[in-house]
């Protein structure tokens, strides 16, 4: 009676080739996850970048618009440049003289501390000398 031993050998090479088979799947898996994590990580990083800029926005309209109603309640005692929140606004006021009034341009800028122009609206009030 012979021996078999070459299933015997067979039988390990294959149990060493699906070993070898799930180590490489394994890698190539951690590849995958970690080029996926590096992605969502920059991805909510600009995400987050976005929003705060977004929120630095909506808080600079939020200051040049109280500045233009300020402006439109009283054109003449509206200040040129202060500061507010961390943000310089300027208003520059341009009075234009007419037969029977003075109409009033401002400019109104919301700057960062980095001097860097946020946002800007334009308003206009017509303020009648006629009784």
């Amino acid at each position: 009676m012979a021996t078999n031993t070459t299933d015997f050998g067979s039988k390990r090479d294959a149990h060493s080739a699906h070993q070898s088979a799930y180590l490489i799947e394994a890698l190539l898996l951690l590849t995958i996850l970690a080029a996926a994590i590096a992605i969502f990580t920059s991805l909510f990083a600009l995400a987050m970048r976005r929003g705060n800029e977004s929120v630095e926005l909506d808080r600079a309209t939020h200051l040049a618009t109280n500045v233009a109603e300020r402006f439109v309640a009283d054109p003449v005692g509206v200040l040129e440049e202060y500061e507010e929140d961390g943000y310089r606004i300027t208003c520059d006021v341009i009075p234009e003289r007419t037969d029977s009034g003075v109409f009033y341009r401002a400019a109104i800028t919301v700057w960062t501390d980095a001097n860097e122009s946020l946002y800007t609206i334009e308003t206009a009030r017509y303020v009648s000398e006629v009784s």
